[in-house]
């Protein structure tokens, strides 16, 4: 009787723990439990909408889990992270933990369920989500993780930039306008040329003279004195059952060396629209944010290594060759980086130099004419932004000739 007994219990325990439902135990860590996100949107330069999947013991703790990984998406994920390497990363533990324990308070909107499965014992679902990435960035600049464009602008200075519409018709000068109020928003001071503006002349006969294929938007950029120049295309997009997208090129290029920086494209979501107009101003949006960081990556290395100045020299055929001579001299003086010559000839010379601690051409026309003891003595001719063109002259007119 005794061992029956025994047996009964046995089974009883074996049946209860076969019936009950297996332990789930939530995410205990300050970071998501997933890391699947996805950018949807940019619609403008505060907000950012992010598909984003949370996995959790209940609906509400997977809710507040995709929340989390929306945020880690802005501060590390994607192709347009605020925090851009491992230093600010670490820098950010404290700050990111305090914002991943309070997600609420970045997330601007939430959808419906877009997506609900089980997962190893655990629901996992997907919204889409809006951050107000911008806040999150501002926090950032008030901790002093990352730098604000406004402090970059007072320690390195920021380049002033012209954009240029290049293919893609009236949708890509929505583009155009839509690029040059981001950078307007972002402290850059921008450049816009009008129809009726031509390429200064000095630029086409300089031009002309290097022999290289003549660039129209860079030729402008240099007439107005732009320290970059942004070509925006716009390259249409896709479209299904009533609903469309649109995409934009866009490729920057330094004005002085003709160096490209850097070149991204932006994406819409798909959607129903009656202007595509729409479209295009998102798509802008999203490649924007991602030529902004291209731009201000580049520009620090320039801060820390030297700017770049396009110099042209005039002078004499019969003083030329000392007059090349005495200036490059100079530039060997006043850099250590490798000297660039253009095309040049008897009387007129061209080179790409970079220095360090010269905010515009200007203050490079006063060191290099200090410091001159060729043939004659040194004229500016013009200055804009990195461009300077100059004379050395003993005696006569000197005009710029293509040889």
């Amino acid at each position: 009787m005794k061992k029956i007994l025994v047996s009964f219990v046995a089974l009883a325990f074996i049946f209860s723990g076969c019936g009950s439902a297996p332990k789930c135990d939530p995410n205990q860590k300050a970071t998501p439990a997933l890391y699947e996100a996805s950018f949807v949107e940019s619609s403008g330069t505060a907000e950012t909408m992010i598909k984003a999947t949370g996995l959790g013991c209940t609906i509400d703790e997977a809710s507040k889990e995709a929340k989390k990984t929306a945020i880690w998406f802005i501060l590390e994920g994607g192709d347009k992270p605020l925090l851009k390497d491992q230093a600010e990363k670490m820098k950010a533990v404290g700050l990111a933990q305090m914002m991943y324990g309070n997600p609420a308070k970045y997330i601007r909107w939430q959808s419906g369920i877009k997506s609900k499965k089980k997962e190893g014992g655990k629901v996992k679902v997907t919204y889409l989500l809006k951050v107000a990435s911008g806040l999150m960035k501002e926090e950032l600049v008030a901790a002093e993780i990352i730098t604000s464009e406004e402090a970059l602008a007072e320690d390195v200075g920021l380049p002033t930039i012209s954009v240029f519409a290049d293919k893609g018709g009236d949708f890509a000068k929505t583009a155009k306008t839509v690029m040059q109020e981001y950078l307007q928003d972002n402290s850059f001071e921008v450049y816009a040329a009008a129809q009726q503006n031509k390429v200064n002349n000095i630029v086409s006969k300089i031009s002309a003279l290097e022999g290289a294929a003549t660039d129209p938007m860079h030729d402008m950029a240099l007439s107005l004195g732009s320290d970059v120049f942004v070509k925006i295309n716009y390259s249409g997009g896709g479209s299904g059952m009533g609903t469309a997208k649109a995409s934009v090129q866009v490729e920057v290029f330094e004005t002085a060396s003709g160096k490209m920086l850097g070149s991204t494209t932006g994406y819409s979501a798909e959607r129903r629209v009656t202007d595509p107009n729409a479209l295009v101003q998102e798509a802008t949006n999203d490649a924007a944010a991602k030529t902004i960081s291209q731009i201000k990556k580049e520009w620090m290395k320039m801060a820390k290594k030297g700017k770049p100045f396009k110099v042209t020299v005039l002078s004499n055929p019969s003083d030329g060759a000392k007059v090349d001579e005495a200036i490059y001299g100079v530039f060997k003086s006043l850099t250590k980086r490798p000297i660039k010559r253009l095309g040049g000839g008897k009387s007129t010379f061209s080179y790409i130099v970079y220095i360090k601690g010269l905010p515009n051409a200007y203050e490079l026309f006063q060191k290099v004419k200090a410091a001159y003891s060729g043939p004659g003595s040194l004229e500016k001719v013009s200055d804009t932004g990195s461009f300077l063109v100059f004379k050395a002259t003993s005696t006569g007119e000197i005009e710029l000739t293509i040889e």
